[in-house]
C-alpha cells in the first residue's frame, strides 16, 4: 500500500521589471518567386518551408506518435529524428532522458539542454529545467525538433528545440481509447473535438498506471489539455490553453551497480526499499496568444503564460549523512510559480521576413529540505518526513531580447539570421540557520549576446545547408542548490556554459523517398557537469573545454506500394579536450584531456519496416533499437554495454471508427542498460530497460 504522500508547502514572490532594446538590419534582395514548398515547420516564431529551410529540422507526424503506440513518453516515437537519443529510465520519477547531440547526458532527471514548448507554453522552466512528461501525446499535430545552430537562438537551451502544437483541424467528434499490457501496465484516454465559426477546440484526458517490472517502480499519472482557437478572420487568431498533470506516487527503484546488474539484471537496489524512494508531482498551466496581421505585409504577437510546480522527493541519503550540519536531508519539498509574457512585430514581403521580439519572465521557488526518518536506534523509521532542514525562497528573474531576418537572396539561395540578448538573474535567500550551518544566501547574474547564421541553396530536388552559431546554457536552481561536494548552499562558483556550435548538411527528396545527412562540431567551455550523485540527488561543476562532432543520417521510403522504410543513424564523438579537477564527494578528483563525456553512446540509431494492406485496413512493423556502450563517469571506469532490441507492432482500422493494436516490445528478452546515472557516488550507475512486454489496445472514433 501506497503511503500518504505530504502536502508541499509554497511561498511567490512578485517580479522584477527590466528593459532591454535591441535593432537588427537585414540586406533586402529583389523578390522571387518562391519555390513549391514541401513542407513547413513553425521555428523560430513564425511558419517556415522546410524547403530551403538553412538548417537541420525533424518533424514526428501525429499518426506517428499515436499508431501502434501506447502513448506514455517521447521515448516511443522522438527516436526517429535524427540527432536524437532518448534514454529511457524505466523510471517515471526521473523522467526519460532526451540527448540531443550529446547535450542533456549530464540530466539526473527530465531533460536538459534542450527547449520544450507546447501550444506556446513553455515545458521547460525559465532556468532550463524541463519536462517531457507534460507532452498531451494523444492530441498533437505533430513534433518539430530543431537542432544545431539556429535552435540557440531560443536562448537558455544549447541542444536544441521540440515543439510540439494541438491538433485543432479536422471534423467534429469524439474518441476515446484504452489498453492493458504486462506489468500490470494501463492507459485510458478520452476527448473531443468540435467548434464552427470562429472556434475551434479540443479537450483530452487520460490516465496511466503502471506497477513497474522492477520491483518499487510502480506510477500513476494523470492529464488534461485543454485548447481553443479563435479566428474571426484569416488575419487574426487568438489562442488559449490550459492544462495539467497528477503523478500522485511514482517510486524510485534507483540504480544498480555493475554487481547488482549481473546477480539481478532488473533489481532494485536495496536502499530504495529501506528509504521508500518515491517522488509526488503537480503540474498546471495556462496560457494566451495573440496573433494579428493588421495591414500587407505586418503582423504582431501577444503571448503570456503562468505554470504552478509541486514536487516532494524522498531520497535515498543515509542516515549518518542526513544528520551533518549542513545537510540538507533526505526529502525535498519544491514549490514553483512562474509566468512570462512575450511579444513582437513581424515585417514580411516577397523576399523575406524580418522578426523582432521581446520576452520577459520570473521563477519564484520555496525550496525545502526535511529528514527523511524519524527516531533513532530500535525506535527508527525511515521513509518518512522529519525535522526540517532547509528552508530557502530562490528566484530566477529573465529579460531577453531577440531579432530574426529571413531572406530569400534569389531562386536558389536563401538565409536566416538571428541575434538574441539574454540576461538572467538567480537569487536564493537562506531562512535555516543554525549551529554549524551559516547564511548560504547569495546572487548570480548570467548575460549573453548569441547569434546565429545559416545559408542554403536549393537544387532540383532539394537543398544543402550551412549554419553557425554561439550560445549558452546557465545553471538550473537545482544545480545551484548544493556545493560541487554534495553539501547544501547556494553554489555560487558555477558558472554558466559557452558554444561555438557549426553544421553542414544535405536534404535530398528523390521520387522514392527523402534522405538527410548533417556533420557538425560544438566547442564548449565551462561545460556544467554532475560531480555526484547519490540517492537521488546530484551537485554540479563546471567542466573543462569539451567538442562534440558527429554524423546525423536519415532516411524515409518506400518499396512499392506497400512497404516502407525509415532510419534515423548517428555517430557523436563527444570529449573533454582539457583537463580539469574539481572536489567531490569522496575528495579531489582529476579528469585528464581526451576523457569520453559520460552519458554520450558513440553510435546510435533506430529503424523500422513496414507494410500496408491493399485496403489499408492492417499494418505492421518490425522496430530495431541499437546503441553502443555508454561511459558512466568523467572517469571512463565503467561503461554501459551496447545492445540492439526489436520491437513488433501491429494495427488493425476497422468500420465506423473502431481502430485496435498490439506490440510486443523487447521481442528476444534482451537484457541490456537504458539509461545511466552519471557520476553516481555509490557506483550505482545503471538503470535497467524494460524485458520483454506485450500491449493489446483499441480506440473508437466517432
Amino acid at each position: 500500500m501506497t503511503p500518504p504522500r505530504a502536502p508541499s508547502s509554497r511561498k511567490t514572490r512578485g517580479p522584477a521589471a527590466l528593459w532591454l532594446a535591441l535593432a537588427a538590419t537585414s540586406a533586402v534582395a529583389e523578390p522571387a518567386d518562391p519555390p513549391t514548398q514541401l513542407d513547413a515547420v513553425k521555428v523560430l516564431g513564425d511558419r517556415r518551408a522546410l524547403s530551403g529551410f538553412p538548417g537541420a529540422v525533424g518533424i514526428v507526424e501525429g499518426d506517428a506518435l499515436r499508431d501502434g503506440q501506447r502513448g506514455v513518453s517521447l521515448a516511443e516515437t522522438l527516436v526517429r529524428v535524427p540527432g536524437i537519443a532518448v534514454l529511457d529510465r524505466q523510471n517515471y520519477a526521473q523522467d526519460l532522458q532526451i540527448q540531443s547531440r550529446g547535450y542533456g547526458a549530464r540530466s539526473t532527471f527530465g531533460i536538459r539542454g534542450i527547449r520544450l514548448v507546447v501550444d506556446g507554453i513553455p515545458a521547460t522552466a525559465l532556468d532550463g529545467q524541463g519536462q517531457a512528461a507534460t507532452f498531451p501525446l494523444g492530441s498533437l499535430d505533430r513534433i518539430e525538433v530543431l537542432r544545431g545552430p539556429l535552435a540557440l537562438q531560443y536562448g537558455n537551451a544549447a541542444g536544441g528545440a521540440i515543439l510540439a502544437e494541438t491538433a485543432l483541424d479536422g471534423a467534429n467528434g469524439l474518441q476515446a481509447s484504452a489498453w492493458a499490457g504486462s506489468h500490470r501496465s494501463r492507459r485510458a484516454e478520452a476527448g473531443a473535438l468540435g467548434g464552427d465559426g470562429d472556434w475551434r477546440w479540443r479537450v483530452q484526458g487520460s490516465h496511466f498506471l503502471t506497477g513497474g517490472e522492477r520491483a518499487h517502480s510502480a506510477a500513476e499519472r494523470a492529464q488534461v489539455n485543454a485548447v481553443a482557437r479563435w479566428s474571426p478572420d484569416e488575419r487574426r487568431s487568438l489562442r488559449l490553453v490550459l492544462t495539467g498533470s497528477s503523478q500522485p506516487y511514482t517510486d524510485d527503484p534507483l540504480g544498480l551497480s555493475r554487481e547488482q546488474l549481473r546477480r539481478a539484471p532488473r533489481g532494485t537496489d536495496p536502499a530504495a526499499l529501506a528509504f521508500d524512494t518515491r517522488k509526488r508531482i503537480d503540474n498546471a498551466q495556462v496560457g494566451a496568444r495573440w496573433e494579428s496581421a493588421y495591414a500587407p505585409g505586418r503582423s504582431y504577437w501577444l503571448g503570456g503564460y503562468g505554470i504552478q510546480r509541486d514536487i516532494v522527493q524522498f531520497l535515498a541519503v543515509p542516515v549518518a549523512a542526513q544528520r551533518a550540519p549542513t545537510s540538507a536531508g533526505g526529502v525535498v519539498d519544491v514549490g514553483r510559480d512562474s509566468a512570462g509574457f512575450d511579444l513582437g512585430h513581424r515585417w514580411r514581403d516577397a523576399a523575406g521576413a524580418l522578426s523582432l521580439g521581446l520576452e520577459l519572465g520570473r521563477l519564484d521557488e520555496d525550496r525545502k529540505g526535511y529528514e527523511n526518518f524519524v527516531g533513532a536506534g530500535a525506535a527508527q523509521r525511515l521513509g518518512v518526513r522529519g525535522r526540517v532542514r532547509r528552508d530557502e525562497d530562490n528566484r530566477v528573474r529573465s529579460v531577453e531580447a531577440f531579432a530574426v531576418a529571413d531572406r530569400r537572396l534569389d531562386e536558389r539561395w536563401r538565409t536566416l539570421a538571428a541575434v538574441r540578448h539574454a540576461r538572467m538573474r538567480f537569487s536564493s535567500r537562506d531562512r535555516y540557520l543554525s549551529a554549524g550551518n551559516g547564511d548560504d544566501s547569495g546572487r548570480l547574474d548570467y548575460r549573453k549576446t548569441t547569434f546565429s547564421l545559416g545559408i542554403a541553396r536549393a537544387f532540383a530536388a532539394g537543398e544543402v545547408f550551412a549554419s553557425v552559431g554561439d550560445g549558452f546554457e546557465t545553471p538550473t536552481v537545482t544545480e545551484l542548490a548544493y556545493g560541487p561536494d554534495n553539501l547544501s548552499g547556494f553554489n555560487r562558483d558555477l558558472r554558466a556554459a559557452r558554444y561555438r556550435s557549426g553544421e553542414l548538411g544535405l536534404r535530398w527528396r528523390p521520387a522514392w523517398g527523402e534522405v538527410s545527412a548533417t556533420v557538425h562540431r560544438i566547442d564548449g567551455s565551462d561545460e556544467i557537469a554532475p560531480a555526484t550523485s547519490s540517492g537521488g540527488r546530484a551537485s554540479f561543476t563546471n567542466a573543462g573545454d569539451i567538442r562534440r562532432s558527429g554524423v546525423e543520417l536519415g532516411l524515409d521510403g518506400r518499396l512499392g506500394p506497400r512497404w516502407s522504410y525509415l532510419a534515423s543513424l548517428n555517430w557523436t564523438r563527444a570529449r573533454f579536450v582539457s583537463p580539469f579537477a574539481y572536489r567531490g564527494a569522496a575528495g579531489p578528483r582529476r579528469i585528464d584531456s581526451g576523457n569520453r563525456v559520460p552519458g554520450v553512446a558513440r553510435a546510435n540509431g533506430y529503424a523500422e519496416l513496414a507494410w500496408r494492406s491493399a485496403d489499408e485496413t492492417f499494418d505492421a512493423a518490425l522496430e530495431l533499437r541499437a546503441s553502443s556502450a555508454i561511459p558512466v563517469d568523467d572517469l571512463n571506469s565503467e561503461q554501459a554495454p551496447g545492445y540492439a532490441q526489436l520491437a513488433l507492432r501491429v494495427q488493425w482500422r476497422g468500420p465506423r471508427g473502431w481502430r485496435a493494436f498490439a506490440r510486443a516490445d523487447n521481442l528476444l528478452d534482451r537484457d541490456y542498460v537504458g539509461s545511466v546515472i552519471v557520476n553516481e557516488s555509490n557506483a550505482r550507475f545503471y538503470e535497467p530497460g524494460a524485458g520483454r512486454g506485450f500491449t493489446v489496445g483499441v480506440e473508437r472514433r466517432r
